[in-house]
């Protein structure tokens, strides 16, 4: 049986979905991923996942003002993809 260490946390998960819809380049997919990682609860009781949770909802909110008006050479697009990129990463 695997330990809860082991399995990945909520906020791992929807951050990589996000990292792929993202480099995937589907405007739809990356809007439906960040529509899904806002929509996750940041209140838990786990306070590391509590706090990649918000991390994670940052960087949802900032892609999607970056998609509203398409920024693409924007500094914070980097930003956002290393913050994903380190949600992913195990810990």
């Amino acid at each position: 049986m695997p330990t809860l260490h082991m399995m990945p946390q909520l906020s791992t998960r929807m951050a990589e979905n996000l990292l792929h819809a993202w480099t995937s380049g589907d405007a739809a997919r990356v809007e439906a991923e960040v529509q899904r990682s806002l929509s996750i609860s940041t209140d838990v009781e786990d306070v590391w996942e509590q706090e990649r949770r918000y991390v994670l909802h940052a960087v949802a909110v900032k892609i999607r003002v970056l998609l509203d008006v398409p920024r693409w050479g924007d500094p914070a697009l980097e930003v956002c993809s290393r913050l994903l990129g380190h949600l992913v990463s195990p810990s």
